[in-house]
């Protein structure tokens, strides 16, 4: 019954934001920054206002990911994340469907993803941030095939940034894009 019903508020979250599936694993949309201005290690100013590309997990793609460990539900997260930002890449080139955006913004859990090209911040304190974590901790527990708890214990819900021009350096390039997800792959099962 649980996964039904984050199954329904997952379809009706990718409705009303108009999420578009970019590879196996993402979910992209477009809104208005509404934050202070701020520059990114790569010189990448954003200001508010600015258009940015919203990033979002398929959450019933990661359910449905085969593997019996947690260790192994990350190895085929890594791949399939790095997949996923080449095949962004390609569509942020200028002139494809997301060039004219400068940044893209996610939410994560974890630390993890500077190895990727992320930015990673901690989450504003406050309502939505205790939301997110309940939210993302009712995810892990209905869908984690070996136990929510073995995979996160106590989500932290972090906001992750990528700029177009990281995204086209590391992912634009198939080649590049293999690299990264070998890295990828050796991170996960390091860290």
């Amino acid at each position: 019954m649980a996964r039904s019903g984050l199954r329904g508020v997952d379809a009706l979250y990718r409705l009303r934001h108009r999420l578009q599936p970019v590879g196996p694993l993402l979910l992209v949309g477009r809104d208005g920054y509404d934050g202070a201005a701020r520059r990114f290690p790569d010189g990448t100013e954003l200001q508010s206002a600015d258009l940015i590309g919203t990033l979002h997990f398929d959450n019933a793609r990661i359910a449905a990911l085969d593997a019996k460990t947690p260790n192994a539900i990350g190895l085929s997260f890594a791949r399939l994340l790095v997949e996923s930002l080449g095949n962004l890449a390609e569509l942020a080139r200028a002139g494809g469907p997301y060039g004219d955006v400068a940044v893209f913004r996610g939410i994560g859990w974890m630390r993890q993803g500077a190895h990727l090209g992320f930015v990673s911040e901690p989450f504003p304190e406050g309502r939505r941030k205790r939301f997110l974590a309940v939210h993302i901790g009712l995810l892990v527990w209905a869908f984690a095939p070996t136990g929510g708890t073995a995979i996160v214990a106590r989500p932290e819900p972090r906001l992750i940034w990528m700029t177009r021009d990281t995204l086209l350096e590391r992912y634009a390039n198939h080649r590049k894009h293999e690299q990264r997800a070998a890295y990828a792959t050796a991170g996960a099962r390091a860290g």
